[in-house]
């Protein structure tokens, strides 16, 4: 009998515990999946403000980075609105009249460097810890060593891991029927999308984003910046390396096409 091992932790049942119902993506955001090979304590681990910095968990900065976006396709016409993942935002706060929407942004929503690297970092940890559970509950993998560097990053805090966030330059974009109630990741969904062995790229409610999966070099990232410009023209103005949470279009302004 094979006994249930971590994706996190690497450690097995009985040394520790699968209680818990570990969601994927945040129930806050209104995620319904979650995996069955994360233990309770590295379940717990990015829920828990604790373990970052005191002032917001890893979970917490992923949910505000989309909160904007989710709120306005759930106040859309178009959208089938249902209680799923109510809007409660620390930095944030929406308001919609007549299908228009405004923003006030929070006191506690800084844009001094520190803040804004911090909450970025917080961010990419969080987007890794989706990609990792996502890609293991629907296929299987992310037990392999090659995601080690995930591990260290997302689960340990250490090292750091580029992102890059694209610019689209089309108003455009495929939604599945509930989706921005009920969030989830479908990988290889368009064909702009890069995946290779070193490098894979997703889509979440309408934002794409690119990053390393496993170790590369300077010769690696090179290939891959040239394959993704050419699969993107069509559709995108660029890329930029997140540093600063504000890298990210957080209000998908090109719903204002």
């Amino acid at each position: 009998m094979t006994l249930k091992k971590c994706i996190w932790c690497l450690k097995s049942y009985p040394e520790i515990t699968f209680n818990k119902r570990a969601h994927t993506i945040p129930k806050s955001l209104g995620g319904q999946n979650y995996n069955k090979n994360v233990c309770d304590n590295c379940n717990e681990y990015f829920g828990n403000r604790n373990s970052h910095n005191g002032k917001y968990s890893i979970e917490e900065a992923l949910k505000e980075t989309f909160i904007i976006t989710r709120k306005r396709l759930l106040s859309s016409k178009q959208v089938i609105k249902r209680k799923v993942g109510r809007f409660k935002s620390k930095f944030f706060e929406v308001k919609v009249k007549n299908g228009k929407y405004s923003l006030t942004i929070k006191s506690s929503f800084r844009f001094e460097k520190g803040f804004q690297n911090e909450l970025a970092r917080a961010f990419k940890r969080g987007l890794y810890k989706v990609y990792l559970e996502e890609l293991n509950r629907q296929k299987g993998m992310g037990q392999e060593e090659k995601y080690n560097i995930i591990r260290d990053f997302a689960r340990y805090d250490i090292g750091d891991l580029p992102v890059f966030y694209f610019d689209r330059k089309i108003g455009a974009f495929i939604m599945f029927d509930r989706e921005s109630e009920t969030p989830f990741l479908f990988f290889d969904r368009m064909k702009y999308l890069i995946k290779s062995e070193k490098f894979d790229e997703i889509e979440f409610l309408g934002h794409v984003f690119g990053f390393p999966v496993t170790q590369f070099n300077q010769k690696d990232l090179e290939i891959y910046f040239k394959e993704t410009k050419k699969l993107k023209t069509e559709f995108f103005r660029g890329f930029v390396k997140i540093e600063k949470l504000t890298d990210i279009d957080l209000t998908l302004s090109l719903m204002n096409d």
